[in-house]
């Protein structure tokens, strides 16, 4: 997948709803976490259940034997199709043909006998989806035809503290998530599984937390992405303040008081973009534009942005929204002080 689209070219969706087009593409969700994290027990859970059934598993392989396609393989509902990839990591060797892959099975989308309603990725333990989302985010043709609704990540209870220390790649698959599965939490005492969920909420923030024991989970949560409240968006950016993590990951959030200037909004998001756009994980926020009677709910990722306005939310008195990021080594200081150079006096 290319990653060459120029910085503006992203922001410039910021001012535009994506959701008339969203029904006409096939929703994709990108499965991702650790070596040994159990997303494949996890992805095994739902391929048992009806729920299943008309989707489609794409799954890439870093090793020189299938041995997740072939244990998935017999796993699959009636109706559901399966990819296995070439060898390689699907965020970079493999990027073509995962494309391949997914224009093929968006065609398949609208074949009445193929039937496939969704897709699901499933990422090697060393990648990152990040990766994924901007690739799909600058290719006209998957654009057209594919829409990444969610990013679920994996995560074992009883490894994830030394893992965040020694690889990168764990900050960033949780910095990234829509929602996170947290597995072999009966293999620490309950006072670890607190520390657990106390880091998870302060490296990822936005995300939907649930448990899975032995794998069972909520099949549902493959069929559809947390719903975009901005309420809770605005509620938990005043509750929280910044934190620094593992690997120089840090979360903060700025709230504004006065209407933002679309303009120069759209130019210092290119600018962070630019400057920022492989550590920029995740960004989320309401924003109110002026000459807008409705505020916008942002959503980004490294460097693919979207919004969407939200008629039925009112912003708090003197407030103008809040936006949310989670990133590594960003420039905290001054983006507060460009987003502020933002509202419109």
């Amino acid at each position: 997948m290319s990653n060459s689209a120029a910085p503006a070219d992203s922001v410039e969706k910021l001012a535009k709803g994506h959701a008339d087009t969203e029904q006409s593409r096939m929703p994709v969700t990108i499965l991702t976490g650790f070596l040994g994290s159990g997303k494949t027990t996890c992805l095994n859970s739902f391929l048992r259940s009806p729920l299943a059934a008309n989707t489609a598993v794409l799954i890439n392989e870093f090793g020189e034997i299938d041995i997740d396609g072939a244990v998935l393989s017999a796993s699959l509902a009636d109706g559901s199709k399966m990819v296995t990839l070439p060898n390689g990591c699907v965020c970079c060797a493999v990027q073509e043909d995962l494309v391949d892959a997914l224009l093929v099975l968006a065609n398949r989308s609208t074949d009445p006998v193929e039937k496939i309603g969704r897709c699901i990725i499933e990422t090697t333990g060393l990648a990152n989806p990040g990766a994924i989302i901007s690739g799909a985010g600058h290719d006209p043709r998957l654009i057209a035809t594919i829409l990444i609704d969610q990013t679920i990540t994996v995560c074992a209870a009883d490894r994830l503290q030394d893992q965040l220390v020694r690889f990168e790649e764990v900050g960033r698959q949780l910095g990234i998530a829509d929602r996170v599965i947290v597995t072999k939490t009966d293999r620490i005492s309950d006072e670890e599984n607190v520390k657990i969920s106390e880091i998870i909420a302060r490296l990822s923030p936005l995300a939907k937390v649930q448990i899975a024991v032995n794998g069972a989970l909520d099949s549902g949560i493959f069929m559809r992405p947390p719903e975009a409240d901005g309420a809770a968006i605005i509620e938990m950016a005043h509750a929280e303040h910044h934190h620094h993590h593992s690997a120089a990951i840090q979360s903060f959030s700025v709230h504004l008081t006065e209407d933002l200037d679309l303009g120069r909004f759209k130019d210092v998001m290119s600018f962070l973009i630019m400057r920022h756009a492989e550590n920029l994980l995740r960004i989320k926020g309401v924003l109110k534009f002026k000459g807008e009677k409705m505020p916008r709910l942002i959503n980004g990722v490294h460097d693919v942005f979207s919004s969407v306005l939200i008629p039925e939310l009112k912003l708090h008195t003197n407030k103008s929204g809040s936006i949310v990021f989670i990133g590594i080594d960003l420039p905290e200081a001054i983006i507060r002080t460009d987003l502020e150079y933002c509202q419109a006096i």
